[in-house]
């Protein structure tokens, strides 16, 4: 981690473990733009506030998958 008064980064290998990802995966989202980094040297660095919006930015899918769970039976053909 690079610390300079208030500003904090830290290397793609630092996030990939506070995000539970493989380091390839970051370097990966690194690339394709989905988090924000810079390259210092051969390292990418990715400041704490790119961090964040990359954790807000992704969409859950807990309320989906509890609304399919209490209607199980939405979309399907009913016979009388």
């Amino acid at each position: 981690m690079i610390e300079v008064d208030d500003f904090k980064a830290f290397d793609a290998h630092e996030v990939a473990a506070m995000l539970c990802l493989k380091y390839r995966t970051v370097t990966r989202y690194i690339q394709a733009g989905k988090i924000r980094a810079r390259k210092i040297g051969k390292k990418y660095f990715v400041a704490e506030q790119d961090v964040k919006a990359f954790i807000l930015a992704q969409q859950t899918n807990v309320e989906s998958a509890e609304t399919e769970e209490k209607d199980i039976y939405s979309g399907a053909i009913r016979e009388d």
